[in-house]
């Protein structure tokens, strides 16, 4: 059994899950091959075959195509002409398609060929772009539901300021999605998988709730007793691939810089670990920015550290940070955000409304800080390892390849 998998990258969140999930194919018999913008890594060739599909500046310039165009997912004709004849030449057995929304191939040439040539295909919904239609996550708006149209967040949804055509574009994806004989919609969590099933453009096919899994052994609570958290200041820890002031991200970093400014004349650093930062404002003094931290285990380090990690996004599919928090022993508290609360474990986690910095605050200060001093943090983080190992997210991948329509 071959899979070649198409994503926006072989590195991250996304590519790590792919890796995870080749790995476990490899020790199958199967074989797996990445389609990707770029390649960072080529390491364990014999288990991940990779392919780089797009030349310096190209997204970039699709991406320009797009916005004056108003359909975002229409365009990258050489990237997909060599995604399409990668398809050709490794003839594998099934496709799945992550996150590809960042102008590396055409959606719907993509889905049409995939349809047309009868190869199996598994869908893994990261994000909301393939069941909206058009924006990678619709916040508030529900208009994806009867089709688009009218869109009350046009920039942040096309990437354009000149048409609404997010009524074109959600009836592309639509035309692009019908008529599969064999299509497998995987959402991350149980809150991502309702939405999915809500869209005209994927309620024909079978739904699957796979969550994502990460590396237990690197993120656990092993060695946790080299940290002695009683002698120290409290960390309080925030990850996010994006960190930046704008209240237009989802990511919701101007939050995290409110609430430290509120905890400024405590003993409590707030520590960002952000893979890129976009600050154009003073930040508290209490706030430590580490930058990118692509070493799993100093990343699992500062989890271990940590006394609270921090989540503040208004959207998440499912929140990586979430489970590699817990696994590491640390509770998580932040704002409800759809797909994070749905797949935390209830007694080490708390959610509030999204944006009511008060509520985030008073939880912190009544009932988290000290909450690893109190206790069993091994048993926390054996609940979550058996939750989030990547090894049981890559079976039940393994199952749904297998598994006859």
């Amino acid at each position: 059994m071959k899979i070649l998998h198409i994503n926006c990258s072989d590195s991250g969140s996304t590519g790590k899950i792919i890796s995870d999930i080749s790995r476990y194919v490899y020790s199958k018999g199967g074989a797996s091959v990445l389609c990707a913008p770029k390649i960072t890594d080529n390491n364990n060739e014999q288990i991940l075959k990779k392919y780089a599909v797009c030349l310096h500046h190209e997204q970039g310039v699709y991406g320009r195509f797009s916005y004056i165009s108003g359909i975002p997912y229409g365009f990258a004709p050489i990237s997909t002409h060599k995604i399409l004849n990668v398809i050709k030449l490794e003839k594998p057995d099934i496709v799945h398609l992550h996150s590809i929304n960042v102008n590396m191939v055409n959606v719907y040439k993509l889905l049409n060929f995939l349809k047309k040539q009868n190869i199996r295909t598994v869908v893994t919904n990261h994000a909301e772009f393939l069941y909206t239609g058009n924006c990678a996550y619709s916040e508030e708006c529900e208009n994806w539901k009867k089709g688009c149209g009218n869109c009350p967040m046009l920039k942040k949804a096309t990437g354009s300021n000149f048409f609404d055509k997010t009524k074109a574009s959600f009836k592309k994806m639509e035309k692009a999605f019908k008529g599969f004989k064999d299509l497998r919609i995987v959402s991350v969590s149980p809150w991502s998988n309702d939405r999915a099933k809500l869209s005209p453009i994927m309620d024909n096919y079978k739904h699957y709730i796979i969550e994502n899994g990460i590396n237990t052994n690197v993120f656990n609570a092993e060695d946790y007793s080299c940290f002695d958290n009683k002698k120290r200041e409290k960390i309080i820890l925030y990850v996010t691939s994006y960190f930046t002031n704008s209240p237009l991200s989802v990511k919701g970093g101007e939050y995290f810089i409110e609430l430290a400014r509120r905890f400024e004349k405590d003993n409590i650093k707030f520590v960002v670990a952000a893979g890129t930062s976009n600050i154009n404002i003073a930040l508290p003094d209490n706030i430590l920015l580490l930058g990118n931290i692509s070493n799993q285990s100093e990343l699992a380090t500062w989890y271990k550290k940590a006394d609270l990690t921090v989540l503040t996004s208004k959207r998440e599919t499912f929140g990586m940070a979430v489970a590699e928090s817990l696994c590491c022993g640390t509770p998580v508290v932040g704002f409800k955000c759809g797909g994070s609360e749905s797949i935390a474990v209830k007694d080490f986690t708390e959610f509030v409304e999204f944006g009511d910095i008060d509520a985030l605050e008073n939880t912190i200060r009544s009932e988290w800080l000290d909450f690893k001093e109190n206790n069993n943090i091994t048993e926390i983080s054996l609940i979550a390892r058996k939750k989030y190992d990547s090894d049981i997210m890559a079976e039940k991948y393994y199952k749904l390849y297998t598994e006859s329509e």
